[in-house]
């Protein structure tokens, strides 16, 4: 869909996207909120803070989290020093977004511990602590820890509730995962329409999009009035955004949300393309029966294992590699940067 001219019968097509499902900013950048919002959530991964960090005009965020961590290394024993500098990276860059958004910030978890509810629990509390730290006034209600939607990792969701720390399903590509996601207390998840690795490797096509999930998903919630929202991501296109538009909601990266920004159609046209108008929904939505998981670990594991041939369980596994390889990566930035302070004699 190209851009057409603006005339008295076309709406600006993100402000139309806005009027149908709540729009996040999927970037670390404060420009991007200043130019595109305004945004409710803004929503980071280990491949956006590293990215960001790694940028020199964050020289001064990142030398002073290498700094705190040093410091402050000896209250947390259970972790490494780069991995807390990380963190600290990580929320630093999140908080400086939180007064350009109306809601929440949402910080990921440690991949790398995607397979142990014990350390997400930990990891989880460690980043609200780290936020009150770094800011006091900071209201952590607005504090949401995206964690991998692993059983372990969605177990690790339903003890941080019972903390008071809001928690977000990632790497979601499946009903399962949905279904357990909401079980736990999770307040969205973010089924991923493409596998992540479009995002990385610019010669790879995703031919298996999973639109329905979202629309699936959304149902199910409500049919079985759970208040679980969906928040669609890893959408490539405008014409993908403008099919999920009605989804509770997006994170939605800065090329999509300036080309809908500078855009304008008719508003028949683009709610034609929706995914979520009734005719739609009805021929999309499967069997819709309450199901249940959260006590049953091998029920949960056979049916996320055989969902689609394993497609779900694949695209899972790619994604959570891909943020090991994020995480990896920044950890040794934080040693890289605590040497050169040290040399330097900073």
């Amino acid at each position: 869909m190209g851009s057409i001219a603006h005339n008295e019968s076309t709406v600006n097509v993100l402000e139309y996207v806005r009027s149908k499902s709540q729009v996040d900013v999927d970037s670390l950048d404060i420009g991007i909120s200043d130019e595109l919002g305004p945004f409710v959530d803004c929503t980071s991964n280990q491949a956006d803070a590293y990215a960001e960090i790694s940028q020199p005009q964050r020289a001064t965020v990142l030398h002073r989290s290498v700094a705190l961590a040093k410091q402050i290394l000896s209250e947390f024993p259970y972790v490494t020093f780069e991995e807390l500098a990380f963190e600290i990276s990580m929320v630093s860059l999140s908080l400086s977004i939180a007064p350009k958004i109306k809601g929440s910030i949402l910080v990921m978890s440690n991949p790398l511990y995607c397979h142990s509810t014990p350390k997400i629990v930990e990891n989880g509390h460690r980043l609200a602590e780290i936020c009150h730290r770094l800011e006091p006034n900071f209201d952590l209600s607005r504090l949401c820890i995206k964690v991998a939607s692993t059983w372990e990792g969605l177990q690790a969701c339903r003890k941080l509730k019972e903390l008071g720390i809001k928690t977000l399903a990632t790497t979601l590509f499946t009903m399962e995962q949905a279904v357990l996601a909401a079980e736990v207390g999770c307040v969205s998840v973010s089924p991923f329409v493409h596998e992540l690795k479009v995002h990385f490797d610019e010669t790879y096509h995703d031919t298996d999009p999973i639109f329905d999930l979202c629309v699936e998903a959304q149902q199910y919630y409500k049919q079985h009035s759970y208040s679980t929202k969906v928040k669609a991501c890893s959408v490539i296109s405008m014409e993908e955004v403008l099919q999920l538009a009605g989804v509770a909601a997006f994170t939605i990266p800065p090329e999509l949300l300036r080309e809908l920004a500078t855009s304008h159609e008719s508003e028949q046209k683009l709610a034609d393309l929706s995914l979520f108008q009734t005719p739609q929904i009805k021929n999309a939505q499967r069997e819709n029966n309450l199901q249940s998981f959260v006590d049953d670990e091998a029920k949960f594991r056979i049916a996320f294992t055989r969902r689609d041939d394993g497609k779900g369980q694949m695209k899972t596994i790619q994604a959570i590699n891909i943020f090991c390889d994020c995480q990896i990566q920044a950890e040794q930035l934080m040693r890289e940067t605590e040497a050169h302070l040290a040399d330097s004699g900073a």
